[in-house]
């Protein structure tokens, strides 16, 4: 198996610029004071997001190891996708959003962005969707590894108890 520590740090490691990028995109969406509903939900998607990346760095080495070195990549290849997702979308928002000042979207901008934009903004709520649940499964099978591996100990020491 693999060393623990290194596979759980590789995961780690990749968490915080993922987490950057998501909250970047998050504090650029929230100046937007009178955006279109459709970029209110995709703050709410990426705040899921980050959450999810949160507990994800919660996941203890001792799971990683027992989840295995592929759940790992793919752990990885997922936040990267999402990492990159985000930083693609914060320089589309950024450029779509040229005419606006001091987070009063112009009509130009509300228009390019309420109506023309709709198709990427929904792909990247689709790409959010994946994420999430990509690391959402991963953080549940290691809570259940956990929980298995603390019954285990329970019974252990219930049985050493009682023998006593």
């Amino acid at each position: 198996m693999a060393d623990p520590l290194s596979v759980a740090a590789s995961v780690v490691g990749i968490t915080v610029p993922a987490l950057h990028a998501t909250r970047l995109l998050i504090n650029d969406l929230q100046e937007l004071r009178d955006a279109p509903s459709t970029v209110q939900r995709l703050q709410e998607d990426l705040r899921t997001v980050d959450a999810a990346i949160t507990s994800l760095q919660a996941v203890d080495d001792l799971e990683w190891t027992v989840l295995g070195k592929e759940v790992a990549e793919n752990s990885k290849t997922t936040i990267g996708t999402c990492q990159t997702a985000c930083a693609s979308f914060r320089a589309d928002i950024q450029r779509w959003t040229r005419h606006s000042t001091g987070g009063k979207l112009s009509w130009q901008d509300r228009a390019s962005v309420g109506f023309f934009k709709q198709g990427p903004i929904k792909s990247l709520t689709e790409q959010l969707q994946s994420c999430k649940s990509t690391i959402n499964s991963v953080v549940g099978v290691a809570v259940l590894y956990a929980s298995i591996r603390n019954g285990h100990a329970t019974e252990e020491i219930r049985i050493a108890i009682s023998t006593r």
